[in-house]
């Protein structure tokens, strides 16, 4: 096993040290330069980071491809003890030993100066969610968000919580809920339910805020304090179909996810119309609060106006720049009411990410598959790979990507699928739609491959470039 040395164990020690609150986040990426944004832990990073119970290496690294040793995992356990019981704990500034304090105790003020100040514990305890992040199938009945109280656990508490509407709907797609979470003494968990509403639509998957609020009984609100409730539409899967055929135009948006940096000023969406041009069409583009508001853009809601043979059009949000250090925000995108005869494509919907400038670098970026084995294949149906842009999306960048032969072969088992794709400015996650055939055989389990090469731009690639994927 890959041990570091004693000098990056040191920092790594020092770093585990007290509760952080300059920068805390609910997404570890908005932290950490080498955690990669949408990755199955970015959330776990930033809710451990915001608990102060993980804060890196000194350099500002958080090192997810390094091996822990069992000294760094005895530190982080502790650590996390120690924050769930209420204790707290010094730091040596001489070694990397450290010892557990009791909330309940006090230190001299004249006590040596290698022990650093306690944290400050709050004995009723703070409210958070247990992920930033929910996801439920549009047919289930009702979505369970679990609520926990940690850093104390003293006397009875209260917290308030409430839905409000993303891209989903209230009355149409979800209930509104709303309430009070009762926490009696010694109590440390709570749920409550979004009820789900099934519809017959094809409306890719939506987006519902919940949030907590008014903490009462001497609890305060943690991290994070709202969470984003992702509604999988089971009319159209989850994003993974391609868009049917209309002459008048499918509309969608040219990318995912966008990112800006806050102090770039603004960022350029684009809009497609794809699979025809007949005719004059429009669309209506609006932007909604996701974790961001006016303190960080300015929202723009505009009829999109396409003429004969017109394939793309931009709009530009404004972004603004403050010496604030809370994070990344998000804003929610949206498309909706074509007219002319065009229709809505399966990217109706795409998130912009606003980088805060105080704690993140912005480049060109970095590309990687968001996942590097995927099982969920299916004949019949066409596969989406999804490849993100990390760490910047300033300028326009390109990567090559083709399919590879394995056990599963190209014209028998699905379409060879190969190019360049183009990132333009502000674009930081792409799809690439492989189509998957049908055949009359009994196969077993077979499997291709689907890789990255050639980065251009000053875009750099990032590991996983290459992915296995096997047709069930």
């Amino acid at each position: 096993m890959k041990r570091p040395n004693s000098t990056s164990l040191i920092l790594f020690g020092f770093s585990l040290g007290l509760f952080a609150s300059a920068h805390a986040s609910t997404l570890g990426s908005a932290v950490f330069n080498d955690v990669s944004g949408g990755t199955y832990y970015d959330s776990a990073v930033g809710d451990m980071y915001s608990a102060g119970i993980i804060t890196g290496y000194s350099d500002g690294r958080f090192g997810p491809n390094d091996f822990v040793t069992r000294g760094q995992v005895a530190v982080m356990m502790q650590r996390m003890k120690a924050h769930l019981t209420g204790q707290s704990i010094a730091v040596s500034s001489s070694s990397t030993s450290r010892r557990v304090v009791s909330s309940s105790s006090s230190s001299s003020s004249s006590s040596s100066s290698s022990e650093a100040g306690d944290a400050t514990v709050n004995s009723a305890g703070s409210f958070r969610f247990t992920t930033g992040s929910y996801k439920v199938d549009e047919d289930k009945a009702a979505a369970t968000i679990n609520v926990i109280r940690y850093g104390g656990n003293a006397g009875s508490v209260t917290v308030k919580y409430e839905t409000q509407n993303g891209t989903a709907d209230s009355g149409s797609d979800y209930d509104l809920s709303e309430g009070t979470l009762t926490f009696a003494d010694g109590k440390t968990t709570a749920s409550f339910q979004v009820p789900i509403i099934d519809d017959n639509e094809a409306e890719d998957n939506e987006t519902v805020f919940v949030k907590l609020s008014d903490p009462a009984g001497g609890g305060q609100l943690g991290s994070p304090d709202t969470a984003t409730l992702t509604i999988v539409d089971n009319d159209e899967g989850d994003g993974s179909s391609a868009d049917v055929s209309n002459a008048h135009g499918v509309f969608i948006f040219s990318a995912v996810e966008y990112q800006a940096s806050e102090d770039m000023s603004s960022v350029t969406v684009t809009i497609d119309r794809n699979s025809g041009t007949s005719g004059a069409a429009s669309v209506k583009f609006e932007t909604t609060d996701g974790t961001a508001d006016n303190t960080y853009y300015d929202q723009n809601n505009a009829t999109i106006s396409f003429g004969e043979g017109e394939s793309s059009k931009t709009v530009t949000i404004t972004v603004k720049d403050n010496s604030i250090t809370n994070g990344n925000k998000t804003v929610n995108l949206k498309l909706s009411t074509p007219t002319g005869g065009a229709a809505l494509g399966s990217l109706s919907t795409a998130k912009l990410t606003i980088v805060d400038n105080e704690i993140s670098s912005f480049g060109n970026g970095k590309i990687r598959l968001e996942e590097e084995k995927y099982d969920n294949a299916s004949e019949g149906n066409p596969f989406i790979v999804v490849i993100n842009r990390m760490g910047g999306s300033k300028g326009e960048v390109t990567v090559d990507y083709e399919t590879v032969n394995a056990l599963a072969k190209a014209g028998d088992d699905f379409t060879e699928t190969s190019g360049t794709l183009t990132f333009k400015e502000g674009e930081s996650q792409k799809h690439i739609v492989i189509p998957i055939l049908s055949d009359t055989k009994d196969d077993s389990r077979e499997s291709f491959r689907f890789k990255l090469t050639n980065a251009t731009g000053g875009a750099t690639l990032e590991t996983p470039t290459e992915a296995v994927i096997t047709i069930q």
